[in-house]
């Protein structure tokens, strides 16, 4: 049988999946445990690694930040869903309260852009937590780090170092002690970004267990977090992909530019994010002529709305 013809501009895309030595279940002792996190961690550092740039990264970091929202709103004894806290970022007026949700998410959203690769990294990460925890948060992210603290451990014992540290001085500071926990593996794995992956896993018990017991909690939600980032990166690429398929047919002016805001963003709101300007950009671009445009994303199936309303749509990859 003849093989399909492909584009050169848009090659078919191949991503290592997981092997399923890695997503079985080989008992909850330490040894395995460890195992597990590096193995995981290891493919998911292949994908982000991928020189092709096939997976829209940024996409990647904020639907993997709303994850950890849902999951640290529970740890605080909420029940927002991914709806919710969609609604409560997007659909505010600039400015205005987010509540719990929109702030959560807020938080989650600003640490996963945080580029580890530049000097101000710990400047920005003060802003994702509350001020009483930005305060003491160089000594304990030194100490996490330090060569004392770093001979003998792995990246993940140094995660989980950081993350005691914070939630042992501030037990209701779930998502801050995650935070800081997420972006410690980032920076010592020599990753570009932090991505959520502690935030979505960990329990609230576990956090407030003994030093040992968070460190292997640490490495359970790593092995989850790190195996649901990469299905959710093969998953995004293809859908990516076909995004990209359908671009050059859009007429509309600055539907390039809406392309790759939809690319970046987890949800997008026509009336604020394509109109009056395309979101990051200079590019003008009506209500009416943004709403058409969702339609026909929509209509070629690789956009969806996401509300299932009539007014406030929001919009994201299909």
């Amino acid at each position: 049988m003849a093989k399909p013809k492909t584009s050169a501009q848009n090659p078919p895309i191949y991503l290592p999946p997981l092997p399923g030595w890695v997503t079985q279940n080989h008992g909850k002792t330490p040894e395995t445990e460890v195992f597990l996190s590096g193995a995981s961690l290891a493919m998911l550092h292949m994908l982000l690694a991928d020189p092709a740039e096939v997976i829209p990264t940024e996409l990647l970091r904020n639907r993997l930040a709303l994850r950890a929202t849902e999951a640290c709103l529970k740890l605080e004894g909420r029940r927002e869903s991914e709806a919710d806290i969609r609604d409560a970022y997007y659909l505010v007026r600039a400015g205005d309260d987010k509540g719990p949700a929109g702030e959560m998410y807020d938080r989650w959203r600003k640490m996963s852009a945080i580029g580890l690769k530049h000097k101000d990294w710990l400047a920005r990460l003060k802003t994702c937590v509350p001020e009483h925890v930005a305060e003491v948060l160089p000594e304990w992210i030194d100490i996490a780090m330090s060569q004392r603290a770093g001979q003998g451990k792995s990246p993940m014992a140094q995660a989980a170092e950081v993350t005691g540290l914070v939630i042992a001085a501030f037990p209701r500071e779930e998502a801050s002690a995650l935070i800081c926990g997420d972006l410690v593996l980032a920076l010592v794995l020599g990753w570009s970004h932090p991505v959520p992956l502690l935030g979505v896993h960990v329990k609230r018990k576990e956090l407030l267990s003994s030093g040992d017991e968070v460190a292997l909690a640490c490495h359970r939600a790593a092995t989850l977090g790190a195996q649901d980032a990469v299905r959710l990166a093969h998953d995004l690429a293809r859908r990516a992909q076909r995004l990209r398929t359908v671009a050059p047919k859009l007429r509309a002016k600055g539907s390039e530019a809406a392309v790759t805001l939809f690319l970046r963003e987890d949800a997008v709101l026509p009336s604020t994010m394509l109109a009056p300007r395309v979101q990051g950009t200079s590019i003008a671009m009506t209500d009416r002529a943004a709403r058409r445009l969702c339609d026909r994303l929509v209509e070629l199936g690789v956009v969806r709305e996401l509300t299932g309303r009539s007014t406030f749509r929001l919009y994201g990859v299909a």
